[in-house]
């Protein structure tokens, strides 16, 4: 038994070793913990014991645990145990330490494909628990949580209810949900189902794109009548191209919206495709549209194309006295993949089932007369049977399992056997069909890339036995050992020693931090032991560039490691007393201050006045009278643009990364400046004479031990910090220093107008965030 001290009183739950407390609320609190019985790290919520004597809430803790302990999703947040010691209710689940949706929104709008990612996770999570006839009636970015791998999982089922129970809770009048995220029926009180999920998942991903709710106001009543009367909200124009999605999502009339999560999902995946140019994949159910009937007429004519053509080439052989006693074992399946390719690259129409009938009938027709005429047909039925399970492989588990249970017993023994599922090279899925190919392909190089066992035709009508295939183990060591392992064309997950049939398998190893390894390997005859090491992602003192969304890449940024050093100088008035700092992160920061290449770009696209060079010129030189305000929101574009999180560095960020390690006031130490900076006076610089002077190129001086260059000098640099006269105050970590009424922010550096002495290292002076300066400029930290 494990005790801990919450504070109040002290916390004991036999079985578990309660490490900290995560989270707090008003129902329960989530405690970290470790199971002893499996050796695990699990969420362990407890609920408050004030609440125990209120029936309404104890349901809803015990409901929460018997709906989840009923729903088995791998986005959907798994239940480990539930008990209740002394007054305390508790259930153990996943530990997700990836944060939330919530977590994320507060750094900003989540970029669109991540955003788009993260829906159709949860519309699979919604699609199941609707499947199961639950609804969860409180979906909102707090109950959406990452795993490590970032993955996006739900939770919190306590509001959540069987589709044909009542909305509201025991006490009368009291409507279940919140209120920026409640549906319309939900706001009348009216009977839900999964639709109204889908609605909040729709108001969830709007705010994940625009980091602001479409319905706001200040009272609850009011904003449930916005959800109720106002129109759908449009996107920024940025954003238009996901508006068709929030159209269908946010519709008033359930009818109108995706009618369950796996609509949202193949609407997603079309989307995604269009992005990729790639022509969209098959849909996630059954789709039962209709097909025109030129459609089926071509697919008819490609099918007696195709069988002929084997028919000739059979023919061909047997002149060139070749052996024919064994057909081409893909024959069959390769006629069934040409009619599959041309129904699908028509669009459904409709038509007259008795045109549809006639032609499906003659289609039926010709089959028989041709294979029928074929002595080998029969003794290929399990062939083609085993080719049908292959092909139901790809198309969902669900599928799979059907497909297992319905066929004969030959056909169970072909399906169960772990095969590679049809994958490009690249990594990228290949849909469930066939690639859509032009009529008169041939398309005997895909046919070939699915495994299919073949039985040998018998002259004789007795049956055939068939030996299963032989299967080799996978056996992938990893660095670090807790790397994630996964076979991204079967179904299966990775243990290790798997048995897998001969085939080409997409192996990918990965762990957050890390760059990710995938590589197709070869089965063939033999085992396979594969050893992978992962680098880091972020190594101190690499350097890298963001690619962005329009075009082109970021400045260039160099990785920070984490360390401690000793802020400030005693010698000056500004900058006392000295005081010891510790950096607990890595973080990357502009290896060269922002020029005027980086800055016009942003000041084009959002449409601002290009800042003065002063003459100095342009291009490479660091950008100069911008604003603190300029610079933050050349920060945030250059986020949005990049996917990742910018911003200017502390003050204790910037002083770590410019002192590169050293005690002394320049990082070059003690000796000359020449050649190390460009100032006014002591640096020997060629950009400073007796009559003029301006700025640098970035990068004309030699860069410091981190590899920043232009931190002494050339133009002062703001950080985030407010500025205060002196350090008495300051904090021992990297956080910066922010004020409510902040008028001065901290620039560092030094310009190219200052003396030697005000060029160090600690030097730090004071300036108006709304003025711009032809001394200053800025550089960048990423969040890492």
């Amino acid at each position: 038994m494990e005790v801990v001290s919450s504070g109040v009183a002290s916390l004991e739950i036999p079985g578990y070793q309660i490490l900290k407390k995560i989270n707090q609320g008003g129902m329960s609190t989530v405690y970290l913990a470790t199971q002893r019985s499996m050796g695990r790290q699990v969420a362990l919520k407890v609920m408050s014991p004030v609440l125990n004597a209120d029936p309404i809430f104890s349901e809803r803790f015990q409901r929460e645990a018997n709906i989840v302990g009923q729903l088995s999703h791998p986005n959907i947040v798994a239940i480990h145990d539930i008990g209740r010691y002394r007054s305390l209710n508790y259930i153990a689940m996943d530990y997700l330490p990836g944060g939330s949706v919530a977590d994320a929104l507060t750094r900003g709008a989540i970029e669109p494909l991540e955003a788009l990612h993260i829906t159709r996770q949860i519309a699979m999570a919604l699609d199941h628990a609707s499947n199961k006839g639950y609804v969860h009636r409180d979906l909102k970015p707090e109950n959406i949580l990452f795993r490590e791998d970032g993955s996006a999982v739900l939770t919190d089922f306590g509001v959540a209810r069987a589709v044909a129970r009542t909305t509201r809770m025991t006490s009368t009048g009291m409507v279940v949900g919140t209120p920026h995220y409640m549906s319309p029926e939900q706001a009348r009180g009216a009977a839900v189902d999964g639709r109204a999920d889908l609605y909040s998942l729709g108001v969830v991903l709007y705010e994940m794109l625009t980091s602001a709710v479409p319905y706001q106001a200040e009272e609850a009543v009011a904003i449930a009548i916005k959800h109720l009367t106002d129109p759908i909200p449009r996107l920024p124009a940025r954003h238009s191209l996901y508006q068709g999605l929030i159209d269908r999502f946010l519709a008033k009339d359930p009818d109108q919206r995706y009618q369950r999560g796996l609509d949202v999902v193949d609407a997603i995946d079309q989307l995604l495709a269009a992005l990729e140019g790639k022509p969209p994949g098959n849909a996630t159910k059954l789709n039962n549209t209709s097909v025109r009937v030129s459609s089926l007429l071509r697919a008819l004519l490609m099918t007696l194309y195709g069988t002929l053509c084997d028919r000739l080439s059979a023919a061909w052989a047997r002149w060139r006295d070749k052996p024919l006693h064994q057909q081409n074992p893909r024959a069959e399946q390769q006629t069934i993949m040409r009619f599959q390719q041309v129904l699908q690259q028509n669009t459904p129409s409709k038509r007259r089932s008795w045109r549809l009938a006639t032609v499906i009938g003659a289609a039926a027709v010709v089959t028989l007369i041709i294979w029928g005429k074929n002595p080998q047909w029969s003794a290929t039925t399990t062939s083609r049977t085993a080719t049908e399970s292959v092909e139901s492989v790809a198309h969902s588990p669900a599928d799979t399992a059907l497909a297992i249970q319905e066929n004969s017993p030959a056909t169970e023994t072909s399906a169960n056997l772990i095969q590679p599922a049809l994958r490009e090279e690249t990594g990228t899925p290949i849909s469930a069909s066939p690639p859509i190919t032009k009529p008169g392909v041939p398309t005997e190089n895909i046919a070939d890339s699915i495994p299919v066992p073949v039985s040998k035709p018998e002259p004789t009508s007795a049956p055939v036995s068939k030996q299963a295939p032989a299967t080799f183990s996978l056996l992938v060591s990893v660095k670090p050992d807790d790397a994630r392992i996964r076979i991204m064309n079967i179904v299966p997950r990775y243990t290790p020693g798997i048995a897998l049939e001969p085939g080409r398998y997409d192996i990918e190893v990965s762990k957050p931090g890390y760059s990710t390894v995938r590589r197709w390997i070869e089965i063939s005859t033999a085992d396979i032991n594969l050893a992978v090491e992962l680098e880091r992602k972020y190594f101190p003192g690499r350097t890298f560039q963001s690619p962005l969304r329009s075009g082109g890449r970021g400045p260039e940024m160099v990785v920070i490691s984490p360390g401690s050093f000793t802020m400030g100088n005693n010698q000056r008035p500004f900058t006392s007393p000295e005081h010891k700092i510790s950096i607990n992160k890595p973080y990357a920061i502009g290896a060269q201050e922002i020029t005027f290449n980086d800055y016009d770009r942003f000041a084009k696209a959002s449409g601002r006045a290009l800042p003065s060079d002063e003459n100095w010129g342009r291009g490479t030189r660091p950008v100069v009278n911008i604003s603190w305000q300029d610079a933050q929101r050349y920060a945030s574009w250059l986020s949005e643009e990049s996917g990742q999180k910018y911003r200017l560095a502390s003050e204790a960020e910037w002083e770590y990364a410019a002192r590169a390690g050293t005690t002394t006031p320049f990082w070059w130490g003690d000796g000359s400046a020449k050649g190390k900076a460009n100032c006014r006076r002591g640096c020997a610089s060629e950009f400073n004479t007796l009559f003029t002077t301006s700025t640098a190129p970035v990068g004309n001086y030699k860069a410091n031990e981190f590899g920043l260059y232009d931190t002494a000098g050339n133009v002062g640099e703001w950080v985030q910090d407010c500025f205060l006269g002196d350090f008495t105050n300051h904090r021992g970590d990297a956080r910066p220093v922010q004020l409510k009424n902040c008028e001065l922010r901290v620039v560092r550096g030094g310009s190219m107008r200052e003396p030697l002495r005000n060029i160090s290292s600690d030097y730090r002076t004071g300036l108006s965030e709304q003025a711009s300066s032809k001394e200053v400029g800025f550089r960048l930290v990423m969040e890492l």
